[in-house]
């Protein structure tokens, strides 16, 4: 009967290779990093957001800003804005987002 090894340096990951362990290790990683997605409902994704374009009246104008309501009928202020209330403006916005990047009247 031989009896088991007692070599204290010889670990689990003592005999594997340098390459095998870059690739062990990459591979926790990257499972690791899934992992906390799918935890977390994959908040990576909204990083990447579309661009949506659409009509919105101009519901309301104070003090210079206007606030248009989008199909999301989310309320979107402008700031400085030209228009008047009932105008319909053309506006581009990031989904799920509030702020507009662009807009023009119609």
């Amino acid at each position: 009967m031989s009896e088991p090894e007692t070599d204290p340096n010889s670990g689990i990951f003592s005999n594997i290779p340098g390459k095998k362990m870059a690739a062990l290790v990459a591979i926790i990683i990257v499972g690791g990093f899934f992992g906390v997605q799918a935890m977390f409902g994959f908040p990576i994704k909204d990083l990447i957001r579309g661009d949506i374009t659409e009509q919105a009246k101009v519901v309301t104008k104070s003090e210079g800003t206007c606030v248009v309501m989008g199909s999301d009928q989310h309320p979107r202020g402008i700031a400085n804005c030209p228009y008047k209330v009932g105008d319909t403006l053309i506006i581009t916005y990031k989904q799920g987002t509030a702020p507009i990047e662009k807009y023009h009247k119609d």
